[in-house]
């Protein structure tokens, strides 16, 4: 396995169509770390403890964290405080209310994107028929910023299959009432689908770490 060669690989192939973050769910601090050195401008995490754990590793590099795993509300005030770029899974407007909370208390704008369902096997993820709704109320709610839309579909071995939930994205992204600067959709099997139907960031995990 070479970090380096995979990240190359794969910026080359995506260029200025997307943006890349990194999902670093099963790798290794020493991993994490050649992932930084190898040129990653944005990484995202599935945990706080990993997240917390890569923070203090981090000068000041320009390196921007996300955060994309599903977030429990015992933990919003922790991840708000590391600053992240962006908090990718948020389907509720209770989950809003509770980020604008800790962003006000540090006089600061949680940027977010909005979690869209379309794997009906999951439990997260907002239905689509309360999307704008949803974009509605964050509107209202001073701390927070939505810039967009994110979801996890159902995985399938052929690419092909995932087509569909993502042309679906790209209408509930394009109809939105809200104007939306991200579109994030697409992993390691098929992320080149998912730029083709729309995407415009895409979370790459095990094609990078394999």
């Amino acid at each position: 396995m070479n970090i380096k060669e995979n990240i190359d690989k794969i910026l080359n192939e995506v260029g200025s169509k997307a943006t890349v973050v990194i999902a670093v769910k099963y790798a290794d601090p020493n991993q994490i770390t050649e992932t930084i050195n190898a040129g990653a401008t944005d990484l995202g995490f599935n945990t706080l403890k990993q997240m917390e754990e890569v923070k203090k590793t981090l000068d000041s590099s320009s390196t921007k964290l996300h955060f994309i795993g599903t977030l429990q509300k015992n933990k919003i005030k922790k991840v708000v405080a590391l600053n992240p770029a962006l908090i990718q899974s948020i389907d509720s407007e209770e989950l809003c209310q509770k980020i604008n909370s800790a962003a006000k208390e540090t006089d600061k704008i949680q940027n977010i994107l909005v979690q869209v369902k379309t794997d009906t096997n999951k439990t997260t993820g907002i239905l689509p028929e309360n999307l704008e709704k949803l974009l509605k109320s964050a509107e209202s709610m001073s701390n927070i910023n939505v810039q967009g839309l994110m979801t996890i579909h159902p995985y399938s071995d052929n690419p092909e299959n995932s087509r569909q939930y993502f042309r679906n994205m790209n209408s509930y992204f394009q109809k939105s009432e809200k104007k939306l600067k991200y579109l994030s959709m697409g992993m390691s099997n098929d992320y080149n689908i998912a730029i083709e139907e729309g995407a415009n960031m895409v979370r790459i995990g095990s094609a990078i770490f394999r």
